[in-house]
């Protein structure tokens, strides 16, 4: 039986790849054929249900991909350099009584900073846990996991602190482009925000000038930068920006599942599971896509009887870079939180 032309994909993912990362970068002619050949795939991954199937996490998973019962199951009280160091340089808190104000010389509170600060950082670490909580239910992306990307990421400081990263996730302008590609939903709830009215073409039809256009925009929603506002923050807007990030990473979440079926030529929900999904797309959003492809190409041994195993496949992640995705995975999905799993 001849098979349909989009499962002729895998042999344009180089080219995908270099689409989603510089849709800018790319002739107009090359475009054209990559929408061509990917339009009725990416109709289709958007539709894939493993991001969701939240019925086959292993109980060594659970403390992360635990979907809580309250906002209050997310609280911490940590004390953070970084976090307390913004809020100092910001005025927010007066270190003035401490060695070198409070302040090392990488921007980070000494010990004495954080002492000051540790009021106003156990306010913002905890106050978005409504939201982070909102969100998960909502977009289907991991509250806990949503949670210590931001801790990692930012440390719950919203503002953008240089001329790439925004907001509490640090999304950049790259990122913004690749969760508009792969979250329709996303893209169109921005065109109504930009032209008050839903999209009138898919984003692979759209315009470069719009497409661009709406990537600000999103950013845009992430700098909550207010001088006059209690925390030199605009805490209702970063709140606001949180169903944004939640929704950048189901964009991730879904642009991975074509990149497993890429190099398996399975689709994700035989060849991984709900934890191992997230894990790759952790991945992708700290180290690209090219990483999660070249691992989990060299982990497949051409069966599908047996579920990838996130341990054989960060094992095969073979650049600096690439490994440098794997830490960011084991960093947040670290065990923090002492969930255990639900029993029948």
């Amino acid at each position: 039986m001849n098979k349909p032309a989009w499962l002729l994909l895998p042999a344009f993912f180089t080219l995908l790849f270099l689409l989603t990362q510089s849709p800018g970068s790319v002739p107009s002619s090359l475009e054209e054929l990559l929408f061509k050949n990917t339009r009725p795939v990416l109709a289709l991954i958007t539709r894939t249900p493993v991001c969701l199937e939240r019925d086959t996490i292993p109980a060594e998973e659970y403390h992360w991909l635990h979907l809580p019962n309250s906002p209050a199951e997310l609280a911490t009280d940590e004390y953070y350099g970084f976090l307390s160091g913004q809020l100092i340089k910001a005025g927010v808190v007066d270190a003035s009584e401490c060695p070198l104000n409070g302040l090392w010389s990488n921007g980070y509170a000494n010990s004495c900073g954080l002492e000051k600060a540790h009021e106003a950082t156990l306010y913002l670490q905890n106050v978005f846990d409504d939201e982070i909580l909102a969100a998960g239910t909502q977009y289907g992306v991991p509250p806990v996991m949503l949670k210590q990307l931001l801790r990692f990421e930012s440390q719950f400081w919203p503002n953008r602190v240089d001329l790439i990263h925004y907001g509490m996730g640090h999304v950049t302008k790259l990122g913004a482009e690749n969760a508009l590609m792969w979250s329709p939903e996303l893209y169109d709830s921005l065109c109504r925000a930009v032209n008050h009215s839903p999209c009138s073409t898919p984003y692979f039809q759209s315009s470069r000038e719009m497409n661009n256009l709406l990537a600000w925009q999103l950013l845009n929603v992430m700098d909550t930068n207010c001088p006059t506002c209690q925390y030199k923050i605009d805490v209702q807007k970063a709140e606001q920006s949180i169903a944004y990030i939640a929704q950048i990473l189901l964009g991730y979440c879904k642009q991975t599942s074509q990149i497993v079926y890429n190099a398996t030529a399975t689709y994700s929900n035989i060849s991984v599971d709900y934890a191992t999904i997230w894990k790759l797309t952790l991945m992708n959003y700290n180290a690209g896509p090219n990483c999660v492809y070249n691992a989990i190409q060299a982990s497949f041994d051409g069966k599908t009887s047996k579920k990838l195993d996130w341990n054989v496949i960060a094992d095969h992640a073979s650049t600096r870079a690439c490994e440098a995705g794997v830490d960011y995975v084991e960093n947040i999905t670290q065990k923090y939180y002492n969930f255990t799993a639900e029993t029948p």
